[in-house]
């Protein structure tokens, strides 16, 4: 079933809809595959955006924003998808899902042009001698006011903590990267310990607003461990033990939603 008119939502058959209509501008979501669940937070602004559920079983999860949501969003067969409040994508952003991983992203987060985040390499590499497959999928958890620079690539097992730094052009790849850092470069190295950034855009400046800006002595955007602090191995093995979409997304509302600011740290 191919979706243009969000009120379409309102009569599907063998998947479901949850939450507030979406707002769909040159923007289409369709359903090829059966009991799957779209859930949609009040104020989702859907912009020359594409989300296929291509086979069964999958939830995507998308919160309030904003912000318009820019995306391409490609689920498979069981997989999770979850995007939190108020992210800004700069350009259309790449979801794809497959072989029943999942994806996690934070609140507040920015997202360059061009990014890309992929749980599988979508072809099978096996070892010549044992015939042993390599290269097997794995879920991507991003924690909360992350900032990726344009044509970052976020491959499978990438675990970024809240208020870390991808440089543009990076690759993540089955890396863990700790909160208020900031890394680059393919293979992605750390480039700086013990830093934040602010969501002030400074492409305006001038000689005043620099000065000003010289100095933060702000610790909102600083990310520690604390006692409801979630560990990301923990959730996937929460995800990983439901086989029904409707208890990932009871899940959801009592995990991802009421954690509070350094639910997402790594340290």
């Amino acid at each position: 079933m191919q979706i243009r008119d969000a009120n379409q939502l309102l009569d599907l058959d063998e998947n479901e809809f949850i939450g507030e209509l979406p707002t769909l501008t040159d923007s289409q979501i369709n359903f090829t595959g059966k009991n799957n669940i779209l859930i949609c937070e009040e104020g989702v602004h859907l912009w020359n955006s594409r989300i296929d559920f291509n086979m069964d079983n999958s939830v995507l999860y998308l919160s309030s924003n904003s912000h318009d949501y820019s995306v391409n969003i490609s689920l498979h067969k069981n997989n999770v998808c979850f995007i939190g409040k108020d992210n800004f994508f700069n350009g259309r952003t790449s979801f794809v899902l497959s072989e029943a991983k999942n994806i996690v992203l934070g609140n507040g987060c920015f997202i360059s042009y061009n990014v890309i985040f992929r749980t599988s390499d979508g072809h099978c590499i096996y070892h010549e001698d044992s015939k042993e497959r390599l290269n097997y999928a794995r879920s991507i958890y991003v924690g909360d006011h992350v900032w990726f620079g344009q044509n970052a690539m976020i491959f499978k097992g990438s675990k970024i903590g809240s208020g870390a730094i991808i440089g543009a052009g990076s690759i993540v790849s089955n890396k863990t990267v700790r909160s208020n850092t900031t890394s680059g470069g393919a293979p992605l190295r750390i480039i700086h310990e013990k830093t934040f950034w602010t969501p002030h855009s400074n492409l305006g400046w001038g000689e005043e607003e620099i000065a000003k800006m010289s100095k933060s002595d702000s610790d909102l955007f600083v990310y520690s461990i604390e006692d409801d602090t979630l560990n990301f191995d923990d959730i996937e093995s929460d995800l990983n033990g439901f086989s029904d979409p409707d208890d990932i997304v009871d899940y959801i509302w009592s995990t991802f939603l009421v954690s509070g600011k350094n639910r997402f740290a790594v340290r």
